[in-house]
């Protein structure tokens, strides 16, 4: 089937034989070694049904690098910027973990299945992970395979989850998890999201993965539930003001990274850097980067701070018709870093950019010194078109550029 998709060399997650069949155009997304929809339908309507009803989106291709032992919880301790000894068994932390030099390895999920067993959601990190765990006795395993996950976003995504599993789910706190029985599979369903919205993550078995596909279809068909691609969860992501590793920051560790279009441009950063300082906890006494960020703390903090930007593409348009051309404006999320100039000067670079019809509005990630990071501040972005860069203006705006409704 894949190659008939004009996808051979990759892989399908346990719910491709329902993706594939739901898909009604030809764009689909490598996510290596995986590929999933990138496009259903129209991303548009797919975005809005995420915004207003609710979606089904995959993210079973999602790096899941299981730890167990009795010194697990010593690893992730050692590991991560915030207290993995003190998170609760069922709870899940978000949180960045970084290198000596307090630059930031990656950042995702923990899930604490077990007194002794964390899995670490984000990009692939196991050689990271092994290096860091030397002396200690914890198996490091990477589960990806056999786990496929779904996540069910949107203001009715209760609803939709009350009706396929018959159990109440509004009192389920944010970042906790709890099991349930959907379409006769036992599921791990998460309060969690990457959407900004109301949501759950479905955690099931391969053998599991069309039956739970098909309940959930069924549950949601009153509630205008559908699947939306990774084309319309990436805009919703930058919407909502979430990061990625490859996209907005360079990854400062050993494992095999998504790849930056300009590496020259991206840089490494702390989690001050990129608002991330309230997932940094210095009441541990010790954690790999501690002393560093320590020391940039003591020296006044990140020397560029992560703001939204608001670009005038009004701006664009009449360059365009001044030249008599089109250039493409609004593709998918543009994930090369552009440039942010005030006043003949480079400040930084703008991640992420794309067209938000959520806010209607053309933003991006800016990440920019700090003296010229505050909101209101006016800049300007350099944009290629037409064989020419333009600068376009841009203005430091609040994050999120939509509000979260996700707890």
């Amino acid at each position: 089937m894949l190659e008939e998709l004009g996808v051979e060399g990759y892989i399908g997650t346990p719910f491709h034989k329902r993706t594939a069949a739901a898909v009604e155009t030809t764009c689909w997304y490598v996510w290596t070694p995986y590929v999933v929809p990138d496009i259903y339908t129209d991303f548009r309507e797919e975005l809005a049904a995420m915004r207003t009803a609710a979606t089904l989106n995959e993210m079973s291709p999602l790096s899941k690098i299981r730890m167990r032992g009795p010194d697990a919880a010593r690893l992730a301790n050692r590991i991560l910027t915030r207290n993995a000894v003190a998170q609760d068994v069922g709870q899940i932390l978000y949180s960045p973990w970084c290198n000596e030099e307090g630059k930031m390895v990656a950042d995702g999920l923990v899930f604490r299945f077990g007194e002794e067993e964390y899995v670490f959601v984000a990009g692939p990190q196991e050689q990271w992970f092994t290096m860091n765990a030397d002396g200690l006795d914890v198996e490091i395993e990477d589960i990806t395979p056999s786990i496929g996950i779904l996540a069910v976003q949107g203001p009715e995504s209760t609803n939709v989850l009350e009706r396929a599993t018959g159990q109440e789910w509004s009192s389920l706190g944010f970042s906790r998890m709890r099991k349930a029985d959907i379409g006769g599979t036992s599921v791990n369903v998460s309060r969690q999201g990457f959407t900004g919205e109301v949501g759950y993550e479905l955690w099931v078995s391969p053998e599991g993965a069309c039956a739970m596909w098909d309940a959930l279809m069924e549950a949601g068909a009153d509630y205008g539930l559908r699947p939306a691609g990774e084309y319309a969860i990436d805009i919703a992501r930058v919407e909502a003001g979430l990061l990625i590793i490859g996209a907005d920051y360079r990854g400062a560790g050993p494992d095999p990274a998504p790849p930056v279009g300009d590496p020259t441009q991206m840089r490494e950063v702390s989690p001050f850097e990129l608002r991330l300082g309230r997932f940094v906890d210095f009441d541990k006494p010790d954690f790999v980067g501690r002393q560093a960020l320590l020391d940039e703390q003591a020296a006044g903090g990140a020397p560029r701070r992560m703001v939204g930007l608001r670009i005038d593409w009004r701006a664009m348009l009449e360059h365009q018709l001044e030249r008599d051309e089109f250039v493409e404006m609004f593709p998918r999320v543009h994930y090369m870093p552009l440039p942010v100039i005030d006043s003949g000067r480079r400040v930084g670079y703008a991640t992420s950019v794309t067209w938000g019809p959520s806010v209607g509005m053309l933003i991006g990630l800016g990440h920019i010194d700090r003296e010229s990071a505050s909101l209101g501040a006016q800049h300007t972005v350099l944009w290629s078109a037409g064989g020419q860069t333009v600068e376009i203006a841009a203005e430091v705006v609040p994050l999120p550029f939509r509000p979260h409704r996700r707890a």
